[in-house]
C-alpha cells in the first residue's frame, strides 16, 4: 500500500489485517470442527454406557439371554461324555447312577465355564468400546474448547481492529499536526501543543 493510499484511506490497513484474521480463524475452526462433531456424536454413547454400567444386573441378564453354547464347548462336552462312558465301562459301572452323575457334572461344569467365558468376553469388548468412545469424546471436547478459545481471541482482535480503523484518520491527523508544531520549537510549540490537546491533557 503506497503512502498516498495510506493517507487517503487510513483504515485500509486495518481492513487488510482483519481479512487475515478471518482467513486463519476460519482455517483453524475448520480443522477443529470435525473432531468437535465426532465428540458430540459420542456424548449419547457415553451416556448409554454409564447408564448400563449403573445397572449391571440388567446388563448381565441381557448378555445371558443372548448366550448360546459355543462349538468348542459342545465338542468338549461330547468328549467328556464319551470318556466318562468308557471309564464307567472299564470299571464295570456302565449305566450306574454314580457314573451318570459324574459325567453329567462334568458336562454341566463345561457349560457353565463356557457361559462365564462368554460373559467375560462381552464385558471386555464393552469396556474396550467404552474406552474408544471416551477417547473420541475427550478429543472432541478438547477441540470444542480450542474453538471457543479461538472465538474469544478473534472477538478481541476484531474489536481492536475495529477500534483502530475507527480512529485511524484522527490519529494520522494528530501525527501530522504534531510534526508541524514540532517544527516551530520552543514556547510556540508548547502553546500550540496545548491548544490542539496533543499532550493528552484536558
Amino acid at each position: 500500500m503506497s503512502w498516498l493510499s495510506s493517507f487517503l484511506n487510513p483504515g485500509k490497513g486495518y481492513e487488510k489485517g482483519q481479512e487475515q484474521y478471518d482467513k486463519y480463524y476460519n482455517q483453524a475452526q475448520g480443522n477443529l470442527d470435525p473432531y468437535s462433531q465426532h465428540g458430540k456424536e459420542q456424548y449419547g454413547n457415553m451416556s448409554d454406557i454409564i447408564k448400563n454400567l449403573m445397572d449391571p444386573t440388567a446388563l448381565n441378564k441381557k448378555w445371558t439371554e443372548s448366550y448360546t453354547t459355543s462349538p468348542q464347548a459342545i465338542q468338549a462336552q461330547n468328549m467328556a461324555q464319551e470318556q466318562g462312558a468308557n471309564a464307567a465301562s472299564a470299571m464295570g459301572l456302565m449305566g450306574s447312577n454314580t457314573a451318570l452323575a459324574a459325567t453329567q457334572a462334568g458336562t454341566t461344569q463345561l457349560g457353565l465355564n463356557d457361559r462365564q467365558n462368554y460373559l467375560n468376553d462381552m464385558m471386555d469388548k464393552y469396556k474396550n468400546a467404552a474406552g474408544l468412545s471416551q477417547g473420541i469424546y475427550n478429543t472432541g471436547a478438547g477441540a470444542a474448547g480450542g474453538m471457543a478459545s479461538n472465538a474469544m481471541n478473534m472477538g478481541q482482535n476484531s474489536a481492536e481492529m475495529a477500534y483502530g480503523k475507527q480512529n485511524a484518520g484522527g490519529n494520522m491527523l494528530a501525527g501530522l499536526i504534531g510534526q508541524g508544531i514540532g517544527a516551530f520549537g520552543g514556547p510556540v510549540a508548547g502553546a500550540l501543543t496545548k491548544r490542539w490537546n496533543l499532550s493528552g491533557g484536558k
